[in-house]
């Protein structure tokens, strides 16, 4: 019944995430990033949405931003834009563990119908996602700290020590350059094993 249902944040449609040891506490997000935690026994709506540093560029938000929750820690987040963030409390403070993850291309200067378009253009830059982000990512749990994310600019990035260091694939059998990164599943069974999936219709 419709009283079986409540609200924990407004947007498009968006995957909440619920902390697996306090089904209470739901994080929701809208469109750009904007990233909610949810009390369902209070109704508090409180925004943990990490920003950029003073002086820094803006940061390159998805219309559906990748977040997860550890598998190894119930407080801890994981949340993407074009670098990721990690929070160990819940997204009451964030800590940056990447430069940025992806190929940084202009999306102003790429051709859409054999034509690059001018910023007139309809919804060009209104209601469409940033070109540059990350929209895939995974935490291994198996082994800690072995943390997986996929770019919509076709990039898929690794790192085993929770952001100290990145390795870079971009380069994947039968896939076209910069096909984007819908999903990314590491294995329950293997530490060494992650799936991804790609899909190639922005193209």
């Amino acid at each position: 019944m419709n009283s079986d249902w409540y609200v924990t944040t407004g947007g498009d449609g968006f995957r909440s995430q619920v902390d697996p040891e306090d089904s209470n506490t739901i994080y929701s997000e809208s469109q750009y990033g904007v990233l909610v935690r949810y009390d369902k026994r209070t109704g508090e709506e409180l925004l943990i949405q990490p920003q950029e540093g003073k002086g820094e560029p803006p940061l390159r938000w998805n219309w559906d931003s990748p977040l997860i929750i550890s598998p190894h820690s119930h407080t801890r987040l994981y949340f993407g834009a074009n670098k990721l963030f990690r929070s160990d409390d819940r997204g009451n403070t964030w800590k940056l563990i990447s430069g940025d993850l992806t190929r940084q291309i202009d999306r102003n200067k790429l051709p859409v119908m054999g034509k690059v378009w001018g910023p007139d253009a309809v919804a060009k830059n209104q209601s469409t996602s940033f070109y540059g982000n990350l929209v895939a990512l995974a935490e291994s749990p198996k082994k800690e700290n072995l943390i997986y994310v996929g770019t919509d600019d076709g990039l898929i990035q690794v790192t085993s020590d929770s952001g100290a260091s990145w390795t870079k694939y971009e380069k994947f059998p039968g896939v076209p350059d910069n096909t984007y990164v819908s999903r990314l599943a590491a294995s329950h069974h293997d530490a060494n094993t992650v799936y991804a999936a790609f899909e190639n219709h922005k193209e």
